[in-house]
């Protein structure tokens, strides 16, 4: 009924047979074969990120070229290409006409003197009194074109007939 066991330790197990050492043979291979190439495809990425790099770098310093100090002839010249522009920028038409227009004509207007860096004008004129002088200066001060119109002297003619009043406004115009 009850059969045997026979269990043997010491023997000799199985061998592993000629198609299993081939085909671990052949994976072997296939790994080295798989090695080198992912080695070669590594070095390749390497390669081309560099030539990359460069072409990248070329352009860059084509469209950013090397900027030379400037001289002090070319900036004395710079200088004063600004300050021709700034002159030929004044608005003297639209300062003129406000200047000019001005509805009570009991003030004559005797200079205009200019500064364009500061965008600034120096009227020198005559009025007939201090309401005139007074009148003139709050009409420029509510120009749109003018601002910060002040005046900046006054003297009266006690010598000329009528006793005029000759003064000084300092107005700032707005570049727009």
């Amino acid at each position: 009924m009850n059969q045997r066991l026979d269990i043997d330790f010491a023997r000799n197990r199985p061998r592993i047979s000629h198609a299993g050492l081939a085909l671990l043979g052949v994976a072997l291979v296939l790994l080295c074969a798989s090695g080198v190439s992912l080695w070669q495809a590594y070095d390749d990425n390497d390669r081309v990120q560099e030539q990359v790099e460069q072409a990248r770098h070329r352009l860059f310093a084509k469209s950013h070229p090397v900027v030379k100090p400037a001289t002090p002839a070319a900036m004395h010249a710079e200088k004063q290409s600004l300050a021709v522009l700034r002159e030929l920028t004044v608005p003297w038409q639209d300062l003129l006409s406000i200047l000019e227009d001005y509805p009570a004509h009991d003030v004559a207007l005797i200079g205009i003197d200019h500064n364009p860096v500061q965008s600034q004008i120096r009227i020198t004129a005559e009025a007939k009194n201090f309401d005139a002088m007074i009148a003139y200066l709050r009409y420029l001060q509510s120009s749109k074109l003018l601002r910060e119109a002040i005046l900046n002297d006054h003297e009266i003619e006690n010598n000329v007939p009528g006793t005029p009043v000759r003064f000084q406004i300092t107005a700032v115009w707005s570049r727009s």
